[in-house]
Formats: structure tokens, sequence, C-alpha cells
């Protein structure tokens, strides 16, 4: 099989495996995955124009320039691409969601519009590597930037339900997101290389877990107290 067709079928499998996934664990909103990977789609059509309006204002972003600058170069460089392609996933997220949608429901539209965005990516961006390594990252693309989305993805979810602060919650999340990309590039380029890269993806979903654990056992303790109390004699 010629490398560019087997890269698209595995561009494709990949999307539709990560996005059907997150689907099924999010709820019972009818064709979310098909929504969500058309969301991903548009995501990845924003980024190409930003891309090349920014171009056409000499502001040239291209992985070569981040992988050959110093840092006082590079950082502004990265922050521009985190920006550019977490705000991308964000408007792509925001054609999919609806008010009134739970965070589940919304966090699984997240891991679609991503799963659209990376197999996109990579379809123009893996043409003629032709190696396992390609194929590696074809397969797990999604993850990684769902996982740079997540602060993204909570921020549309607080739109979702309304109430004070939603936008805020929405441009800190933005923020969050760009930054942990931007991070996890300059990583790549400099000598932090695939751990510092590691880091940046898993922290948001670590403080996620660490925010939602750590208080519900502290809840449970004096409700667990109480209980024991009530029923001594």
């Amino acid at each position: 099989m010629p490398w560019e067709l087997l890269l698209a079928a595995a561009c494709l499998s990949s999307a539709l495996v990560w996005a059907s996934l997150a689907a099924r664990r999010a709820g019972v909103v009818r064709g979310l995955a098909l929504h969500s990977l058309f969301g991903g789609a548009a995501a990845f059509g924003f980024a190409v124009i930003a891309y090349d309006l920014l171009d056409g204002v000499g502001a040239r972003v291209q992985w070569e320039r981040l992988a050959g600058a110093d840092l006082a170069e590079a950082a502004p460089l990265a922050g521009l691409i985190g920006l550019v392609e977490e705000g991308a996933k964000l408007a792509g997220l925001l054609l999919v969601v609806e008010r009134g949608w739970r965070t589940r429901t919304v966090m699984g539209a997240a891991v679609g519009v991503s799963a659209g965005f990376a197999a996109l990516e990579a379809l123009t961006t893996l043409q003629g590597w032709d190696s396992p390594v390609a194929l590696a990252r074809v397969a797990l693309g999604p993850a990684a930037h769902a996982m740079l989305a997540l602060p993204i993805g909570l921020g549309v979810a607080a739109v979702a339900r309304g109430g004070r602060g939603a936008w805020g919650s929405l441009a800190g999340g933005l923020a969050l997101s760009a930054a942990l990309h931007a991070a996890g590039d300059l990583s790549l380029a400099s000598g932090a290389g695939k751990l510092g890269y590691g880091a940046a993806l898993l922290a948001a979903p670590l403080w996620l877990f660490l925010r939602t654990r750590l208080p519900a056992r502290g809840v449970e303790a004096p409700v667990a107290v109480a209980r024991q109390s009530a029923v001594r004699p």
C-alpha cells in the first residue's frame, strides 16, 4: 500500500476511534462523534487561515524557526503557535457545543474536536515520513491534543452552563491551554525534549485529578464522622 494511502487511512481510523470512544462516554447526544470531528476539521481550517494571515504580515510561524532560535526568540514564537492552535480548537468546539450541555458531554466533544484536528495535522505534516514512529504519532496525536485542550473544554463547559464568571473561565482556559502548548513545543525544540513535553501534556489532567479527588476525600471524612456520631448511644 502506498504511504500516502496508508497515512490517510490511519488518520481517519484514529480520529474515528478517539471521537467515538469519547462520545460513548460523554452521554446521549446523537451524532456527537461526527459533529465533533467536523468541528475539528473546522478548527484545523481556522488554524491554517490564521497562519496564512500571520505569514501575510511577515510573522513566519514555522517549526524550523522555533527549533533554530534561542529562548528569547523561541518563547514568543511558541506562544503564538499555542494561541493559534488552541484558539482554533476553541472555535471548533464552540461550533459543536450547545447551551445546557453537561461538563461530561462538553469534554467528550473536546476530545472529538481534538481528534479531527490532530488527524488533519498529521495528514499534512507526515507526508514522506513512512515509518512506525509516524504511525504512532497518528495514533496518539488525538490524545495529546485533547490533554492540551482540557482547560479549554472546562471553560466551554462553564459557558454552556451559564452563570457569572463563565466567560472569564473560558478566557483563562484558553490562556492555560495555549501556555501548555507553547511549553510542550519549547521542550521539543530545546534540550528538555520528550520529558518536558510529557510534563506539559500531563499538567492539566493531573491538576483536574487532584481538584476532583482531594476535595472529595475532605468532604467524605466529616460525613463519615457525623454518621458514626449519629449511631453512637
